[in-house]
C-alpha cells in the first residue's frame, strides 16, 4: 500500500523573560515558554489528521551559593491513531473479540477489540527542581533517567524517527527504543554532574498510572487484566565525549529499569515482575553521524513474553543537505507481533528557522495469531513518501 505523509511542526520559542527582581540581584527569577504544534496527515491512515501542540514553562532562580532552583511544567494536546495512543494498543489488522494479555512494558496487545482514543489533553511534566556542584534532584511528574539519558541512531525526521516515532498515523508501529518504563507518572530522580564525559541518574516511581501521550503507562485495555506498574526504579548512565585528535564526537547511554506488576488474581499466574534495559550510541565525525539502539523487555511476563527491538540510522551531510537512511525490527514474543521498517531520505534546512525532509518508507508487520492455527499468518505492508517540514525559531 502507498501513501504520503505531510508533517508541519510550529515551534516558536519565546524569548526568557525577567518575571520578578527582588532587592538583591541574585534573586531573580527568570521565567522561560515556548509553544509548539505538530500536524500530520496520512492518505493511507483511519484517520487523515494527526496533531499535536505543546506548552512548556519554567520558572527558576540562582541562589548565591551557586545552586539553581526553579519549577517546570508541559502541557500537551494531542491526537494520535485512535487505537494506538502513546504506542500501546492494538495495531491494525490484528484485532478480535476475545479476551487477550497485554505487555506490561510495551502495553501491545491482540484478539481483543481496539479502544478509540480521541483528542486528549495531558499534564506531561510538572516538577520542581535543584540543581548544583552535586547534582540534580527533580520531584514531581517527569520523564525517567532511562528515556531522558537515551542515545541512539540518528534520523533526518522529527515525528517518524524509526524507533522514537511520536505519532502513528497507519497503527501498525511495533518497534520502539525508547526505554520509557513509567511515563509522566510522579516520580523522585537524581542526576550526577557530568565527569569526564560521564553523567549517571536514578529514577524512584511508587505507581505508575498516566496515560501520557507518547508512552501510555496506564496499561489498561479493554478486555484484557488491568495492569498496574508500582515502585518502578530506573538506573542510567550517559557518556558524551569529543576525542578532540581525530575530532570524533561519542555518545553513548546504558539503562535498566524494573517494576512491581499487580494484576487481578484471575492473570497473575500469567505476570511477573518486570525488567527491562537498553543501550544505544552515535558517532559523530565531520558530516556524518552513524548510530545504533537496543532494548530488551520481558514484559513482565511468568514466561514467553520478551519484547526486542533494534535501530540503525546514518546521515551525512551535503553542502546544505542532509542525507539519512535508517532501519529498524521489533519482535514481540507475547503477541506474536514481527515488525520490520526502512527508510531513506534527504532534509535540508532553508535558513535558521524552516527544515524539510522528504523519504521513502517501507513498513511490514507480521502476524501469528494465538493460538496459531495451523501456521496461518496475516500480514500488513505499506510503503510510501514521507514529507516534513518543521518551522522553529
Amino acid at each position: 500500500m502507498r501513501y504520503a505523509l505531510i508533517c508541519l511542526a510550529l515551534s516558536p520559542a519565546l524569548a526568557p523573560i525577567a518575571s520578578a527582581q527582588w532587592e538583591d540581584d541574585w534573586q531573580v527569577w527568570e521565567t522561560k515558554t515556548e509553544i509548539g504544534t505538530t500536524l500530520l496527515g496520512a492518505t493511507h491512515a483511519d484517520e487523515p489528521v494527526l496533531y499535536r501542540f505543546w506548552l512548556d514553562t519554567s520558572r527558576n532562580r540562582i541562589l548565591d551559593n551557586g545552586v539553581e532552583i526553579g519549577a517546570a511544567g508541559r502541557v500537551e494536546v494531542q491526537r494520535d491513531h485512535p487505537a494506538r495512543a502513546g504506542f500501546s494498543g492494538v495495531p491494525n489488522g490484528t484485532e478480535g473479540s476475545g479476551f487477550g494479555l497485554q505487555g506490561a512494558f510495551t502495553g501491545l496487545a491482540t484478539g481483543i477489540p481496539a479502544e478509540n482514543e480521541d483528542a486528549r489533553l495531558q499534564l506531561e511534566q510538572a516538577y520542581v527542581y535543584a540543581n548544583g556542584g552535586y547534582g540534580e534532584l527533580r520531584l514531581g511528574r517527569d520523564a525517567g533517567v532511562a528515556l531522558r539519558f537515551r542515545e541512539g541512531s540518528p534520523s533526518i525526521f522529527n515525528t517518524v524517527a524509526i524507533g522514537a516515532q511520536t505519532l502513528d498515523p497507519s497503527g501498525t508501529d511495533v518497534i520502539t527504543t525508547r526505554h520509557d518504563l513509567t511515563g509522566p507518572s510522579a516520580k523522585l530522580t537524581y542526576t550526577t554532574p557530568r565527569l569526564i564525559g560521564f553523567r549517571a541518574g536514578l529514577s524512584f516511581t511508587p505507581r505508575v498510572a498516566v496515560r501520557g501521550m507518547d508512552r501510555d503507562a496506564d496499561r489498561n485495555l479493554p478486555s484484557t487484566a488491568p495492569v498496574t506498574l508500582k515502585n518502578a526504579a530506573e538506573g542510567a548512565v550517559n557518556f558524551s565525549h569529543l576525542l578532540r585528535q581525530s575530532g570524533v564526537r561519542v555518545r553513548a547511554s546504558v539503562a535498566a529499569s524494573t517494576a512491581e506488576v499487580d494484576v487481578p488474581a484471575y492473570a497473575a499466574a500469567s505476570y511477573d515482575r518486570v525488567s527491562t534495559w537498553s543501550l544505544g550510541g552515535s558517532l559523530e565525525y565531520q558530516d556524518f553521524s552513524f548510530g545504533a539502539s537496543y532494548l530488551n523487555s520481558d514484559n513482565g511476563m511468568a514466561s514467553q513474553g520478551d519484547y526486542d527491538a533494534w535501530t540503525l540510522g546514518l546521515t551525512r551531510k551535503v553542502g546544505n543537505y542532509l542525507l539519512g537512511a535508517e532501519y529498524g525490527e521489533g519482535e514481540d514474543n507475547l503477541t506474536n507481533l514481527d515488525g520490520k521498517v526502512w527508510s531513506v531520505g534527504v532534509a535540508r534546512e532553508f535558513g535558521d528557522h524552516v527544515k524539510g525532509s522528504l523519504g521513502y518508507r517501507e513498513t511490514d508487520l507480521d502476524f501469528v495469531p494465538i493460538p496459531a492455527s495451523a501456521g496461518v499468518q496475516t500480514g500488513n505492508s505499506l510503503d510510501g513518501i514521507v514529507i516534513e517540514i518543521t518551522l522553529s525559531n
